[in-house]
């Protein structure tokens, strides 16, 4: 059941990121077209704001859930399997520890700045800056489940975590898998 309803919230976060994505850059470029006409969109810049934000941060979670964040592999990959796992399972816990500190403050900044409103817009800034610790909480879930799955694989020695994910056969994501799990 938790799989199932976990496999829909990432489908739903996945169309959200691609949907401000694609906004942001239709806004832009139908801005941009318009500008050449002296008729440019006046609200633009702020929905472009908001939707950036957005869909900056929530596509981090969706890339830390397909492991496509940006790392440094060159020392971990000769290392054996075991520790591999252990400097990864570290350096999650690290990244949870940044995104705590992340969402405290990120709270704090759009609490003062809720009573900011955007240029040309009647909505508040807070919507903007909020969009941080609200991220920072979805990396942390996505962190603890691959912390979790990690630990679960620890001494098999073939599980490669990198590749633990919806893009191959078998992983965490894996419509099938949770599908026959589910039933």
């Amino acid at each position: 059941m938790f799989q199932k309803a976990y496999l829909i919230y990432c489908r739903i976060e996945e169309v959200i990121v691609g949907a401000c994505f694609l906004g942001v850059v239709g806004l832009a470029f139908m801005n941009a077209v318009l500008r050449t006409f002296k008729k440019p969109i006046a609200t633009a810049d702020d929905v472009i704001l908001l939707l950036f934000a957005w869909s900056a941060l929530l596509g981090a979670d969706v890339a830390l859930r397909y492991s496509r964040l940006v790392g440094m592999d060159m020392f971990v990959r000769h290392l054996a399997p075991k520790m591999q796992k252990s400097v990864q399972i570290l350096v999650f816990i690290i990244m949870m520890a940044a995104m705590m500190m992340f969402v405290r403050y990120g709270f704090q900044l759009a609490a003062r700045n809720w009573s900011r409103v955007l240029n040309s817009l009647p909505i508040s800034y807070g919507w903007v800056t909020v969009s941080l610790p609200v991220s920072c909480i979805l990396m942390t879930f996505t962190s603890l489940l691959k912390i979790k799955k990690i630990v679960a694989n620890f001494d098999d020695d073939t599980y490669n975590f990198k590749k633990d994910n919806p893009d191959f056969e078998g992983g965490e994501n894996n419509s099938e898998n949770i599908e026959a799990k589910a039933e």
